[in-house]
């Protein structure tokens, strides 16, 4: 090997082990645990709908027989509520259910500020699965 790749060679591997390494701890955001923080939230047409269902923080089904979005959006005109659960789970389940009384239902989940599923649907009582 030439003296030139040998000190290459070397100089990379100095600089591999004096590199201070980082390591960054965050929760999981697809398997959320005890302590994460799930938000469930909610976009209608309408302002009062029909049923939401989702998991809370021990891991119940819990529910809204009918559903008064507080929020609106003109740019997307459209109805929007929202409800967080701190998670005092070892696995936290998420999983929600939305049904408008109008023409378009859609859901979010965000598990620490991360989307983790979404959906929506359109016609008359439509329901949004996430």
């Amino acid at each position: 090997m030439r003296i030139s790749t040998r000190l290459a060679v070397a100089a990379v591997a100095v600089a591999a082990v004096l590199a201070p390494s980082v390591a960054v701890a965050s929760a999981s955001s697809s398997e959320p645990t005890a302590g994460d923080t799930v938000r469930y939230t909610f976009y209608s047409d309408v302002q009062n709908n029909e049923s939401t269902n989702w998991f809370d923080g021990d891991n119940d089904m819990d529910s809204f027989e009918t559903t008064r979005l507080s929020g609106y959006s003109r740019s997307t005109t459209k109805w929007f509520g929202s409800k967080s659960v701190v998670s005092r789970s070892t696995y936290q389940l998420t999983g929600s259910s939305f049904q408008t009384s109008g023409y378009y239902a859609g859901c979010a989940i965000y598990v620490n500020g991360t989307l983790v599923s979404s959906d929506s649907a359109t016609g008359r009582y439509a329901v949004a699965v996430c």
